[in-house]
């Protein structure tokens, strides 16, 4: 079986196989106050920030950058170009860059507050929980009735490992709009982490219900189908995560761990490598390299891909169960019941078959 994003989400553990969704505010609009020395340069920054906004909406986010970097050369000091190219930043991976204008929108004007926001998501994702956790609380009052903001405090949570406040967050912010599809597709995670794997399941249907258009949460269907033993509808779900992002290193590598429980172990193989071309972090395709090569009868092999996953994450899902096996195969039976003993303790109902098989 494959992990958890939260896209944590995921950190956001990176590669968590679960993916969740985050949220930032867009400033489309603001007030400019021109005045006779500068009123051409504040002017043209004007036009250029709306062009930017506009790209930006139409998910053009190089052309984004670009106009908000001609509207910072006419007004340095403008706040909300910052915050937006922060969010376009966001949109193509650079969240250095993203914090940085944040960091900068924030200086011009302390009470910004949708740039505390978006701050706080960057600062999730880089482990920042403190910090996270104090711009969420400055902007407390303003969006103390925004279910995107108790979203983001369930992500700040989730990502701490507090699962219960985690889930208390959640559904604060789908009592305010029980249409947020993030919400439900981050709790959904949640509770798959929990393995309460019927909530989960719930609440991600119910967020395609709510949008067709949600990769994340076709993609995490396809795990728990995957973990209840139908292949071939986790495959259907995967491939329709893929029809979005057709490079997705995660969505690669759930659909490598789906065809090795198909035996179609040479496709698999294909597309777990290519997901580590891309993420060679990732616990969970190191874990499947390890799951390939036990089928192929490749011990040691096994052995050597298993303990990365291990030494890279040892929270990845059924990693105990497996590396127990490959440890049993590779003559290091003491090591194997240890390996399973932990397993067992953090409830992975394989483990704890395995160590009742051959280490009692």
């Amino acid at each position: 079986m494959a992990p958890f994003f939260f896209k944590k989400a995921p950190t956001r553990k990176t590669f968590i196989q679960f993916v969740f969704s985050g949220y930032v505010f867009i400033l489309f609009f603001f007030t400019l106050v021109l005045t006779a020395c500068s009123d051409q340069n504040q002017s043209e920054a004007a036009q250029f920030f709306l062009k930017g906004n506009l790209a930006l909406e139409q998910k053009e986010y190089a052309n984004a950058i670009r106009y908000y970097n001609e509207a910072l050369e006419k007004k340095k000091d403008f706040a909300d170009v910052h915050s937006n190219r922060g969010i376009a930043y966001l949109r193509i991976g650079e969240w250095d860059k993203a914090l940085e204008d944040f960091n900068q929108a924030l200086e011009i004007d302390k009470d910004f507050a949708e740039a505390y926001f978006n701050r706080a998501g960057v600062l999730i994702d880089k482990n920042e929980f403190s910090m996270a956790a104090a711009d969420l609380e400055q902007i407390r009052k303003v969006y103390q009735d925004s279910s995107n903001y108790y979203l983001k405090w369930g992500d700040l949570k989730s990502q701490q490992g507090f699962y219960e406040q985690a889930l208390s967050e959640y559904d604060r912010a789908l009592a305010l709009q029980a249409g947020n599809v993030q919400a439900r597709v981050n709790r959904g995670v949640v509770y798959f982490a929990k393995k309460n794997f019927k909530e989960a399941q719930d609440d991600f249907e119910s967020a395609l219900k709510l949008n067709p258009q949600q990769d994340l949460a076709y993609n995490n269907l396809a795990l728990i189908f995957a973990r209840n033993n139908q292949p071939e509808k986790a495959l259907q779900f995967i491939n329709r995560a893929l029809d979005f992002d057709v490079v997705n290193p995660i969505y690669l590598n759930n659909k490598g761990y789906v065809l090795l429980l198909q035996n179609q172990l040479e496709e698999a193989k294909k597309l777990i490598d290519q997901s580590l071309a891309k993420s060679p972090k990732n616990s969970y395709a190191h874990r499947n390299v390890g799951l390939y090569f036990l089928r192929k009868g490749q011990e040691p092999e096994a052995l050597e891909a298993l303990q990365m996953a291990y030494n890279l994450d040892p929270s990845t899902d059924q990693i105990h169960a497996w590396l127990g096996e490959a440890l049993l195969l590779n003559s290091q039976k003491e090591k194997a019941c240890k390996m399973w003993r932990q397993g067992q303790s953090l409830g992975d109902e394989a483990s704890s078959t395995k160590y009742n098989q051959h280490c009692k």
